[in-house]
């Protein structure tokens, strides 16, 4: 999928296809009446926290009339409690990761939580796999809501694709993907078969989903396909070939936040094609956000408020959703964390109490969730969709659940979908200029201090079969007193604070390369297209050095600013213009803290140039963490893409 037309509001930018895991805090004191205060931090899953107080979601909503009605509760020895909450909203792989580790250094947040509202409760599994002693105990989660997980499409092209189910005397379900691709390539619409009904300008069937690394719709859509191979008795050693070739359909970059990425494409509904034209076929989603989708009550930016580039806005189709016989439910729980303490457990029994009552229920069936038992709530939510589509379309229940899987069960499937990847041979080059050592966007905290814990995230996307080199890059520029020149032949050497080394990656080595970062104020300006230059010219090195062996694997570049380039005269065209074509081959993926537009356009010049991104995304974010994710599932992208065997 081309990228979201590019739009830039306010002073901090990011430079790639960026997703916002927003942070929002709720801190409304309770009512005047004397009671002890119980900190209790909880964090949300992004489809019911929005991270933008101007448009809350269903547990901003929650929190804040929870703190209005001034609620009391016992503790202890006759004392009577009230909570001060501090709600955040996280994708649930990250806060799954960050639980497993360093929270405050994964997320940039100010302290772990005391309560978790994942999407799934798969996500506890995992954790509890992967790290026992940070997971809850069994039975410590309930279940607030359930929301099926389906394929949904603008209704024309839903039309065209039931009509071909039918002529094709079939119902959708997940294996039905593996028969979109032929040779290698998706099905086209208005072919043959079962998109025979479709337009022609509707082009091959591409769909959209989000990063199984980090959100719940792309890792159940994962163990859906999965399983849709077990069922058809695909041996396990052609699995991740199977994986690979359902990833041919995904032409577009993986978004790490399922809510963001309905946003985009309500965005470019609005602004495009209402049906998303050639761009996207369908989305892989939880029922709720083809919700919020629908009633346009997604949160955050791009809203209704966000102008077209044209200037002319159009009226986006609603998506209808194509159930599984035997589907995949998540089932939003309330977990309490270990660690908390006796007077928390008490707050946080109140909040689910609370939870539990009517008012809440409205909230949570306004963002087009289901009850705990998988109906449709009784009141709001649903029903107006129902409404609209024919109870024949929704159903009533959400269908059937699949059988649980243990973490064990879940970590394989997602490795073997990392292990389905070509490799990837990623250099990341961090700006080490002076400015890197001013104030960053969490207290107490350096710019460089931001970029060593979101390296920690992003690197969730790298596999066991990849490989990485991170360096830093500054140099005094001769404006500035210095003497020391690019360097034509060793585009790297003059400008680069440290060797390229590289190394086979597991998570230890690549904390130990982030952790050597420093702020060079010896060397204080910013010799940017010299160290991307050289960047590119080392990681074009390492695939002549591969050979024919590593002719498919996935090269790139990941470069990290907080300046314009400020190096001898230096300008973009030094990149844009390369004679080396192995080098001008290489590509780019910035990530850039940038004052304005006019300092971010090289940039996006340069991402443009060296990839095949049709147009940038610019957003504004306050996390680092955040965009390198977005980077890394950029730079990774293309090896679901690489030659199919055969």
């Amino acid at each position: 999928m081309a990228a979201v037309k590019s739009r830039v509001a306010g002073l901090a930018c990011v430079l790639v296809v960026v997703v916002v895991s927003a942070v929002v805090v709720v801190m409304l004191r309770p009512g005047a009446r004397a009671c002890e205060r119980i900190a209790l931090q909880v964090s949300s899953s992004t489809e019911k926290a929005s991270g933008v107080p101007e448009s809350p979601k269903a547990m901003d909503e929650i929190v804040g009339a929870y703190h209005a009605g001034g609620r009391r509760f016992a503790l202890a020895d006759g004392r009577r409690g009230c909570a001060d909450i501090s709600l955040t909203a996280l994708t649930s792989g990250t806060a799954a990761r960050a639980l497993a580790t360093n929270w405050t250094g994964r997320t940039g947040e100010r302290r772990r939580p005391d309560v978790w509202l994942p999407t799934s409760s798969a996500w506890v599994s995992l954790l509890r796999h992967e790290n026992p002693a940070a997971a809850p105990a069994p039975g410590a989660a309930e279940s607030l809501a359930r929301s099926p997980l389906v394929l949904a499409m603008p209704r024309s092209k839903a039309v065209a694709f039931q009509e071909g189910l039918d002529a094709a005397g079939a119902r959708f379900d997940w294996s039905l993907l593996d028969r979109l691709v032929v040779g290698g390539k998706p099905l086209r619409w208005g072919r043959d078969g079962l998109l025979g009904r479709g337009r022609k300008e509707w082009q091959g069937f591409a769909l959209t989903k989000d990063d199984p690394v980090e959100s719940t719709s792309g890792l159940f859509a994962l163990i859906a396909v999965a399983q849709a191979a077990a069922a058809g008795r695909v041996p396990d050693a052609a699995v991740p070939e199977y994986l690979r070739r359902i990833e041919r359909l995904v032409p577009g970059v993986i978004d790490p936040d399922g809510t963001q990425m309905m946003r985009g494409l309500r965005f470019e509904a609005r602004c495009g094609s209402p049906d998303w034209g050639g761009t996207t076929s369908a989305v892989i989603i939880q029922e709720s956000l083809m919700y919020q989708y629908d009633t346009d009550n997604l949160g955050g930016a791009p809203n209704p408020r966000t102008p077209c580039r044209s200037g002319v806005a159009g009226t986006p189709e609603d998506l209808v959703p194509f159930y599984a016989e035997t589907n995949w439910v998540m089932d939003h729980p309330f977990v309490r964390l270990p660690g908390i303490s006796d007077d928390q457990r008490r707050a946080a029994d109140d909040l689910l109490a609370f939870i539990r009552t009517e008012p809440s229920r409205r909230f949570l069936a306004a963002a087009g969730l289901r009850d705990s038992n998988g109906d449709r709530f009784p009141a709001g939510g649903l029903t107006g969709l129902n409404s609209r589509m024919g109870a024949d379309v929704l159903p009533q229940r959400s269908t059937a659940t699949a059988p649980d899987l243990d973490g064990a069960a879940i970590a394989g499937i997602r490795d073997r979908w990392l292990a389905s990847r070509r490799p990837v041979h990623l250099m990341v080059a961090i700006d080490e200029s002076g400015t890197m050592g001013e104030p960053g966007t969490i207290r107490g905290k350096n710019r460089m201090d931001e970029v060593r814990d979101a390296l920690r995230r992003a690197q969730g996307w790298l596999g066991r079969n990849d490989e990485f080199a991170i360096v830093g890059f500054a140099a005094r520029s001769k404006k500035n007193g210095g003497t020391k020149g690019p360097d034509p032949v060793d585009l790297c050497r003059a400008v680069c604070t440290g060797p390229a080394t590289w190394q086979p990656f597991d998570e230890a080595r690549f904390t130990a390369a982030a952790t050597g970062l420093a702020v060079r104020k010896e060397d204080n300006d910013t010799p940017l297209y010299q160290a991307i230059l050289g960047a590119q010219q080392r990681v074009a090195a390492r695939r002549k050095a591969a050979g024919r062996d590593g002719a498919d694997d996935i090269y790139a570049v990941v470069v990290m600013t907080d300046g314009k380039d400020d190096y001898w005269d230096q300008s973009v065209r030094e990149v844009l213009d390369n004679p080396r074509a192995d080098v001008a081959a290489v590509p780019v993926y910035p990530v850039c803290v940038c004052a304005d537009e006019t300092q971010a356009a090289p940039l996006q010049q340069i991402l443009r140039a060296t990839t095949d991104e049709e147009d940038l995304q610019v957003d504004v974010t306050k996390s680092l963490s955040a965009a390198f994710a977005a980077a890394f599932a950029s730079a990774v992208r293309p090896s679901f893409r690489a030659k199919l065997g055969g």
